[in-house]
């Protein structure tokens, strides 16, 4: 039995691993979206690209209610203190979660900057139309 629980947490980790890798590159690719190339269609398909992703993580969460109780992972390393391999697969989970959250929080930062800049230009270019407004009522061409 519990051969069985070391093989499906190694297996779950492992896609665990793969599916959150697969996530830090889709983030990168959202921040190129953003700041290199400024294209919010390429930016809103990466969104539903990483959606199904966290979904698919999420899928993966709910394996580890049928492996244990609700604190799965808290318990594997003192299930298995001696599992070399477990153990680095716990801290390869926990790395790259740490770099999604940094990666993530990078990505909406640079979301709001974009957004405020977009939000000055369209404040600009109102201005520019209210006063080309102005100056036609006054009787001043615009050429």
């Amino acid at each position: 039995m519990q051969d069985k629980i070391l093989k499906q947490s190694k297996e779950l980790i492992s896609r665990e691993i793969k599916l959150c890798k697969t996530l830090r590159t889709m983030i990168s690719r959202e921040l190129e979206a953003i700041v290199l190339n400024a294209d919010m269609d390429e930016l809103f398909r990466i969104l539903e690209q990483k959606d199904e992703i966290i979904s698919q993580i999420q899928l993966l969460a709910d394996g580890w209610k049928d492996i244990f109780n609700e604190n799965s992972r808290a318990k594997l390393i003192d299930l298995y203190p001696n599992d070399h391999e477990l153990s680095q697969l716990i801290l390869e989970s926990r790395e790259i979660a740490d770099s999604i959250i940094k990666a993530e929080d990078a990505a909406i930062s640079e979301l709001e900057k974009y957004q405020s800049d977009l939000r000055s230009q369209m404040v600009g270019r109102a201005h520019s139309r209210n006063a080309a407004a102005s100056y036609a009522r006054m009787g001043g061409s615009i050429i």
